[in-house]
């Protein structure tokens, strides 16, 4: 007789236990290794490989509306504007910094690209997206945990005292333990579905992700680029005080030798007053603009940043039926589109088979006896059938709820694609007005300045007047705040067509 709570017996007996449930477990890998696998997500990462969803968006004529939908295309080569734009798109990608290096110092000089980093380190709207893309994958693994068996062990103890008159007193004592394996596949269909589906939408968190890091990219340089207009304009103003003060203390001087009347004077000082309040509305406009880019960035900073200078302004040379057809390549929220589509017709195929009959199979093998002597044994094999007759219409109603989502998926995606097309026709628009605007602005501060200078000479001259000096004055700050704001606009323009574009 075995001693109690003796375990060694107990090992024994689950090593012969796992040893019969092996082929069990044979068994299920072969039926993982057997599933159809869908595609894997796309790692926001590898932008430059072509996406299977890439080969099912609208072309740009067709969200133009003057594509004929009847019109066949073929799909066995890449489009060569599609090859270009995924080009373009892996040689920006190459240019970014490695995200592995340590982020800057908030006190050091900062380019665009180090607010880049820190902004995609600490923002809160990356952080969710981020642990979005971990709860899918959570959830894909649950749904991959539905094929494999469930192991459990029990062990129970019992005493019984009890006295029923006439009959006599007894104790009873009863030990118990068992070890019990189970698989059961139920609808093997639906779960496969079920895996395919939970794939799909880790891709579409990962997506996801990406379009919230391209967003975040695009506002930070929006907003950097905002913060330097805004520090340059001080810059200007301060010259501009400088100037206007040194014009009144220079009418005034001429006052007092009686060479220039006293309007002359009140007038130089009106003006002087009047830029210095310019001036204090810009260094507020600094402040301001530095408590944005600190939100966008996820950092909280009282402190005025120092900031690198240089302009992003290399040239774009893409047409823009090539910019289009990288947007419909690369966009992430047009590709998650396309993935809401798998989704929703994967959900109505899942709908449909509710009218098919549903077969279970499973098997079970379990261990038990008194006193931790498993001497009784169990082994089950199972098989069933469900054939569905009357379900009270909730069948049709799920496959007609089930057409409407993915009627609804499909206008969504229809209206993203002109949404895309807007998007980037109006950040081109913008670029190319920029751009053609800078040119411009330069020569005209290099007629201001000459007009200003010729106006000096003449008002010292006593050949103008004070008006004409003044015009000439609020024409050459208004011509260097208008090439400040072509430069700024055209690099603010070009983050909002890469980010229209779906690239960095």
């Amino acid at each position: 007789m075995y001693e109690k709570n003796t375990f060694i017996y107990i090992i024994c007996k689950m090593k012969k236990l796992f040893l019969g449930f092996f082929p069990v477990f044979l068994l299920t890998a072969a039926v993982w290794a057997q599933m159809p696998q869908p595609p894997s997500a796309v790692d926001p990462a590898e932008k430059d490989e072509t996406p299977a969803a890439a080969e099912e968006v609208l072309s740009p004529a067709r969200a133009a509306g003057v594509e004929d939908e009847n019109v066949s295309v073929d799909k066995s080569q890449p489009a060569p504007l599609l090859q270009a734009a995924q080009a373009e798109a892996a040689a920006a990608l190459a240019q970014l910094p490695d995200p592995d290096a340590p982020l800057p110092s908030l006190d050091e000089k900062l380019t665009v690209h180090d607010c880049v980093r820190i902004a995609l380190a600490n923002s809160p709207r990356v952080v969710s997206a981020r642990l979005a893309v971990e709860s899918a994958a959570v959830t894909l693994s649950n749904a991959k945990a539905a094929f494999l068996p469930t192991v459990s062990f029990s062990a129970q103890q019992e005493y019984t005292n009890s006295k029923v008159p006439p009959a006599a007193r007894t104790d009873h004592g009863d030990n118990n333990a068992s070890v019990n394996a189970d698989l059961s596949i139920s609808g093997v269909t639906d779960m496969v579905r079920d895996i395919k589906t939970q794939r799909l939408q880790l891709q579409r968190a990962r997506l996801d992700l990406c379009d919230t890091e391209n967003a975040i990219i695009a506002q930070v340089k929006s907003a950097y680029y905002a913060l330097l207009s805004a520090q340059r304009t001080v810059v200007i103003r301060t010259q501009s005080r400088d100037l206007y003060q040194e014009q009144y203390d220079r009418t005034k001087a001429f006052y007092d030798e009686g060479l220039r009347p006293k309007v002359d004077v009140t007038t130089a000082e009106v003006n002087l007053n009047n830029e210095v309040l310019s001036l204090i509305r810009a260094k507020n406009a600094v402040k301001t603009q530095t408590a944005n880019l600190a939100n966008i960035m996820g950092v909280t900073r009282s402190q005025p940043f120092i900031l690198d200078d240089t302009i992003e302004a290399e040239p774009f040379t893409l047409s823009f039926e090539e910019a289009l057809a990288q947007a419909y390549a690369n966009r992430p929220d047009v590709r998650s589109s396309k993935t809401a589509l798998q989704i929703s017709e994967i959900a109505l195929n899942q709908a449909k088979a509710a009218y098919w009959p549903t077969f279970t199979l499973g098997a079970s093998f379990s261990k038990s006896g008194d006193e931790f002597r498993l001497d009784n044994d169990q082994t089950r094999l199972y098989a069933g059938v469900e054939i569905p007759i009357f379900s009270a219409l909730r069948v049709y109603n799920g496959v007609k709820q089930a057409r409407i989502n993915l009627s609804s998926a499909q206008n969504s995606d229809r209206s993203l694609a002109n949404d895309v097309f807007m998007e980037v026709q109006n950040a081109f628009i913008a670029l190319n007005e920029a751009a053609e605007s800078i040119p411009v602005a330069e020569s005209t501060v290099e007629r201001a300045k000459e007009n200003l200078e010729l106006a000096q000479g003449r008002y010292n001259e006593g050949i103008d007047d004070m008006i004409a000096l003044k015009d000439a004055e609020v024409a050459y700050t208004d011509s260097e705040l208008s090439l400040l704001t072509a430069r700024y606009d055209y690099a603010v323009a070009l983050a909002e067509l890469k980010q229209a574009m779906g690239t960095r």
